[in-house]
């Protein structure tokens, strides 16, 4: 049973306070939180406020004792990404020296944070080897409580946090790893299944976020690799060995065919730039052309009048060597209340409209400006 002692609600939120509560808190040793069910409510979230325990409901419930039920299989995943990081915390120790300084568990993927600042491709093929080792050995995860001062004199992976009390939660994984944790782990290494790190970036200049995968969201990552190579497999008629050949040829063409319609756009701008469509407003001569949107980029470059108006895709462009289009563009803006910005010579406002009607503006605009 849990007893939920108040609710309250946080903006569009709900939340059911108990004092003691057998749902996991989220971002708790940088573990997901418990899901399940108070009575006939969801729990959506949990978080550890001031000793309380608050849980996201999604329907109101009466102050009292109910009974509850955990999401079971939720909480078997997050147990084998937790014991998955402390073996690739481990393995990164023990092949490139790298600590991890930090850790974050997701709803499809984790990642931890080491003290590398390179890391190559040979490092991780390494690391992610002996990590599914200790996998495959299937050796017994044990959790062992003890003292803080005979915790200290153990050899453990990390220095213990100040804000752990005298009693300290011990993960050992046989000699491979002894670490403190509070979050949950698998019985034996081998209920993992397989450990896989699925990206690597640079963060915080001298540190390197590792991505990973375990256990069925490994599965799960790997059946989604397969779809989408099958897919492009079949569009691109290749073998899955020369699908990267083939992809890499495909973007060399577009890349000469994107610079041919360029040239040629610049060279149909200066074709039509004298036979624009115009109209005098208050003594300017002002240009417009609605059509491909690689010819009005050329066009913008050098505006055939005293200002061009160029319609684009949900936005028109403007561009002058002689009005001030930010000024424009503000006024525009004030009219219309859309978003906009620019420049002196260049500017756009993101609206959609046919050209006369923002022509009709525009001559609003320019009766201010004059």
């Amino acid at each position: 049973m849990i007893k939920i002692k108040r609710l309250y609600e946080e903006g569009k939120d709900l939340f059911a306070v108990s004092d003691e509560s057998p749902f996991y808190p989220d971002g708790k040793g940088g573990q997901l939180g418990d899901r399940g069910s108070i009575g006939p409510a969801k729990v959506l979230y949990v978080k550890e406020v001031n000793g309380e325990v608050h849980h996201k409901i999604d329907k109101p419930i009466e102050p009292r004792e109910y009974d509850f039920e955990i999401d079971q299989a939720r909480r078997k995943d997050i147990a084998t990404q937790h014991t998955a990081q402390h073996i690739l915390s481990a393995a990164f120790l023990k092949i490139a020296q790298a600590q991890t300084v930090s850790f974050h568990m997701g709803e499809e993927t984790s990642t931890i944070d080491t003290d590398l600042a390179v890391l190559t491709e040979r490092t991780v093929e390494d690391v992610e080897k002996l990590a599914n080792e200790v996998v495959k050995s299937c050796v017994d995860v044990e959790i062992l409580l003890v003292d803080r001062e005979e915790a200290e004199r153990l050899n453990l992976r990390k220095a213990i946090s100040e804000k752990v009390g005298q009693k300290v939660r011990i993960v050992k994984i046989q000699d491979f790893d002894l670490s403190a944790c509070g979050g949950f782990h698998v019985k034996n290494t081998g209920e993992i299944g397989i450990i896989k790190i699925v990206d690597w970036e640079k963060v915080k200049q001298n540190l390197t976020r590792v991505h990973f995968v375990a256990g069925e969201r490994a599965l799960k990552h790997f059946q989604e690799c397969v779809t989408v190579t099958k897919s492009l497999q079949r569009t691109l008629t290749c073998s899955l060995r020369d699908l990267p050949t083939r992809i890499e040829a495909l973007i060399e063409k577009i890349k000469s065919v994107s610079s041919l319609l360029d040239r040629i756009s610049e060279e149909h701008a200066q074709l039509i730039a004298a036979s624009l469509l115009r109209r005098k407003i208050f003594g300017y001569e002002v240009a417009f052309y609605e059509g491909f949107p690689s010819v009005a980029k050329a066009l913008l470059k050098q505006p055939p009048a005293d200002l061009l108006v160029c319609k684009l895709e949900e936005e028109f462009a403007l561009s002058s060597d002689r009005i001030d289009c930010g000024q424009i563009v503000s006024k525009l803006r004030s009219i219309l209340n859309v978003p906009g910005g620019g420049g002196k010579k260049r500017g756009s406002v993101k609206i959609n409209m046919d050209m006369e009607e923002f022509l009709n503006l525009l001559e609003k605009a320019l009766e201010v400006e004059k």
